[in-house]
């Protein structure tokens, strides 16, 4: 079901898509909370349909969570409001499947919601400094996993 909604959703995308619409991919760093705090690790790769509205797959891994691996597969829609010159405000809000290695679990679905400010170096470069909520991470478990990352972007 997962795959054909993404599936439908990046059609959906392309057959909208204005003359300015590009594919985009990155990469990052960040600061994860849960039980404790790790370093995350990110990768991305989205479609903006036109200046305003895109859409984004990621997979972030939380790294350890309770002495298991956790991570999360997230789709969402991104807004964005651009500023004065490269920069902007992005505003995110989809869906995050949350995994990690508890013998037994499924994978918990979640309400993402984040904001980003951004700054677009030259025309396929940019950097975004974003904070995600991706709600609870495991069943039994009421630690929610919040990420402060800074991506790098390349937009093709």
């Amino acid at each position: 079901m997962k795959k054909i909604l993404l599936a439908a959703a990046f059609s959906a995308a392309l057959v909208a898509a204005p003359a300015s619409a590009q594919w985009y991919a990155g990469a990052g760093l960040g600061s994860v909370k849960t039980d404790s705090r790790e370093v995350s690790v990110k990768a991305l790769v989205g479609y903006q349909v036109d200046r305003n509205l895109g859409i984004e797959m990621a997979v972030t891994d939380f790294r350890h969570y309770r002495n298991s691996d956790a991570k999360a597969v997230s789709l969402a829609v991104v807004g964005t409001l651009p500023l004065d010159g490269p920069w902007a405000v992005l505003g995110k809000f989809g869906v995050s499947s949350n995994r990690t290695g508890f013998a037994g679990t499924d994978d918990r679905r979640q309400a993402l919601v984040g904001i980003a400010v951004g700054y677009t170096i030259n025309k396929n470069l940019g950097l975004r400094l974003e904070y995600e909520t991706y709600g609870k991470i495991a069943d039994g478990y009421s630690d929610k996993a919040d990420n402060l990352a800074l991506i790098g972007k390349y937009s093709f």
